[in-house]
């Protein structure tokens, strides 16, 4: 198998301490490449060329509460939130067994051996990746994390693992049984392209804040808001700044002391996974009659098999055109279609606290000028104000948001005063 990607990137093997490489796409190429047939191949049968994207989790479960057990137990999920194939019956020169043969080519390396030797058979195949439907929604990307979790009740603490991979796969059948199912499964990478960024995105300013205000179920004489960078995009790498502000309605010193010194501040970072599978029946596709034109272009390609939602069915045939020899060559339809399932719906909701912060009292005041032009101004500047920052870490897991797989993280701000309480949450993106 070829595959032509732009890119090609280094990476570890897991548990082998090797690197190798891999092709690597973003979110706007097409994933494009050749299968190869070796000569020696059945002279009939069925080649699968399919596309597939998978989100693995492994972690403890909770109770109700959000609590983990003394010995929590480890549940692991795998979902298949991208599939797309297409199937396509080859009838070529009889030639006996064997299997695919393997290799990779990125495009514009005239260095790679080309394996298409004057008997060989192959065929293109080309996926183009899913744009999202609505604002935020995109294909999550490549991406491996390992946390070890501590018990909050003193318990054996576990490993939580999370990971999203994409593979091209291929499966030469012989229609007669004769040899075993040739499978060749190739490992690619999606990662965000950075280039692809608006200059007003880039030339955004860094001290840009966003106030939103913390609400209370009743009339209180005090009002509460938190200020964070505009943006609400932050990289695993960095931190989370912001402030925690109160300022009273109507003004009133005594209450802004009272509040100053015993108000209590949390702040929590909230991490959300939900998983949700809703697997349509398989459909049937309708036979077709294999083309008689033997005189086509022997360069002609697979057809555009766009991957779709598992809970989706609507898409176009493509043509896949197997070379006989260098004269002629068999056109065979091929029908994307849905990996059949038997589960037809599952959902797994996960919400844990990665992070608390508390302070008592508000430990910075503002400091408040005097004079007759600003009486205004002065009026609108806080009480008192609290200044954190979360430290975040490569480990944690990317912000997703994709049908059937949500991964959200938000800021769970809230003062309590008294028998008063006002709270906020605010949604943030890690990247």
């Amino acid at each position: 198998m070829r595959i032509y990607s732009p890119s090609i990137k280094m990476v570890n093997q897991s548990g082998e301490g090797t690197a190798t490489s891999r092709p690597v796409f973003s979110e706007h190429d097409r994933v494009e490449g050749r299968v190869i047939l070796d000569p020696s191949c059945s002279q009939n049968g069925r080649l699968t060329i399919s596309f597939e994207g998978v989100f693995e989790f492994s972690t403890a479960k909770s109770h109700e509460d959000g609590s983990y057990s003394y010995n929590p137990t480890v549940a692991h999920h795998r979902h298949v939130f991208l599939h797309s194939s297409a199937v396509t019956p080859v009838t070529c020169t009889p030639e006996t067994r064997s299997a695919i043969r393997e290799a990779f080519g990125v495009r514009k390396r005239p260095s790679v051996t080309n394996l298409s030797g004057p008997l060989s058979r192959s065929c293109k195949f080309s996926f183009e990746l899913p744009q999202g439907s609505r604002s935020g929604e995109a294909m999550p990307p490549t991406f491996r994390t390992e946390t070890v979790v501590a018990s909050t009740r003193g318990g054996q603490s576990y490993m939580e693992k999370a990971e999203v991979t994409y593979r091209i796969s291929a499966i030469w059948e012989a229609s007669d049984g004769s040899e075993a199912h040739a499978i060749l499964e190739a490992p690619i990478l999606l990662q965000p392209d950075d280039d692809f960024e608006s200059l007003d995105g880039s030339s955004r300013k860094t001290d840009s804040w966003l106030e939103m205000p913390l609400k209370s179920e009743r009339l209180i004489p005090f009002q509460c808001a938190v200020a964070l960078p505009r943006s609400l995009s932050f990289s695993r790498s960095s931190s989370i700044p912001y402030f925690v502000l109160f300022t009273t309605n109507p003004k009133s010193c005594c209450l802004a002391k009272e509040i100053a010194s015993d108000a209590t501040v949390v702040v929590l970072l909230v991490r959300k996974v939900t998983i949700r599978s809703r697997l349509p029946r398989p459909t049937t596709p309708s036979p077709e009659s294999p083309s008689q034109n033997e005189e086509s272009d022997t360069s002609a390609a697979l057809g555009t098999s766009r991957p779709r939602f598992l809970k989706k069915n609507k898409t176009a045939p493509a043509t896949i055109h197997i070379r006989r020899t260098p004269q002629e060559e068999v056109v065979a339809p091929a029908t994307c279609q849905l990996r059949p399932s038997e589960a037809t719906s599952e959902s797994y909701p996960d919400a844990r606290t990665l992070q608390t912060q508390i302070s008592i009292g508000f430990p910075k005041r503002p400091r408040i000028r005097t004079g007759p032009k600003i009486p205004e101004a002065q009026h609108n500047i806080p009480d008192g104000l609290y200044k954190g920052k979360l430290q975040l870490s490569e480990d944690m897991l990317p912000s997703v948001d994709w049908p059937g797989i949500s991964v959200k993280y938000y800021l769970d701000v809230s003062v309590l005063f008294g028998q008063d309480e006002v709270r906020a949450a605010v949604p943030i993106r890690l990247f």
